[in-house]
């Protein structure tokens, strides 16, 4: 009886901040858009000013990044074989932190190529070519790195499987880590998910003030409402064949 009286109380706290949340989200987006259409005129002025400056540039721009991050990954890739030529449980456990490290700044380098190289993407551009000559060449050099890396785990792990190169590479590694390793994953893609969860709206409403204030048009719309569904549905996916056929 008691779980009886207490559904509608616990519906009704459901219900109480669900309206609290509509309210400050209201609030929040009335006040975003009465600053954004403020200044609207600047913000757009501002906007073409670095965009035109970043043109001019726009091969430093993707060099730059290349080199700087580029070279923290091979850094921290010769600190870790450094550190396991020494053969040392303690050399082994420093390795990792290096490679981590290592591919943490290679993959951030081929983010920044990928967006470099699409604002790069300008009639305005008069280097618009030999902007995608380097995006390809730097994107090959990153995915070398990828390689070493993988190779270089592998020494570490020699019972790892899979080649960057191997179109099932994500499947064979996944299969060959053990239990610890797993869990490591399956944490980090749910704290992924969960704060893609949180972004995707956000960036929904930016996307909205786009169309809005500098009339971007519906695509960006159009594109993050497809990415929150593929995201949403991958996940739901999973959970429903999962719990139906259990972990595999």
């Amino acid at each position: 009886m008691k779980d009886n009286k207490n559904k509608p109380k616990s519906m009704g706290r459901i219900l109480a901040k669900m309206a609290l949340w509509l309210v400050i989200g209201g609030v929040i987006g009335y006040a975003a858009a009465f600053l954004v259409f403020a200044v609207k005129g600047d913000t757009a002025d501002a906007m073409r000013f670095f965009y035109n400056g970043y043109l001019q540039y726009a091969l430093g721009y993707q060099a730059g990044f290349f080199v700087v991050l580029g070279a923290v990954a091979l850094v921290y890739y010769r600190k870790a074989g450094a550190q396991i030529r020494l053969g040392t449980y303690e050399g082994e456990d420093q390795a990792n932190d290096y490679q981590n490290a290592a591919m943490t700044a290679n993959e951030m380098n081929m983010v920044i190529q990928f967006l470099l190289f699409g604002l790069a993407m300008d009639k305005k551009n008069p280097y618009m070519l030999v902007s995608v000559v380097l995006f390809l060449v730097f994107c090959s050099v990153v995915f070398l790195m990828e390689a070493l890396l993988i190779k270089q785990i592998k020494k570490i792990h020699p019972l790892k499987e899979g080649d960057v190169g191997d179109t099932n590479f994500n499947k064979k590694w996944m299969e060959s880590c053990d239990e610890a390793e797993r869990m490591i994953v399956y944490k980090s893609a749910y704290g992924t998910f969960q704060v893609m969860k949180s972004l995707l709206p956000i960036m929904e409403a930016v996307a909205l003030l786009g169309k809005l204030m500098f009339g971007t048009g519906n695509f960006p719309i159009v594109l993050v409402c497809v990415l929150w569904g593929v995201h949403t549905g991958v996940y739901c996916f999973y959970c429903m064949r999962l719990e139906k056929n259990g972990p595999e």
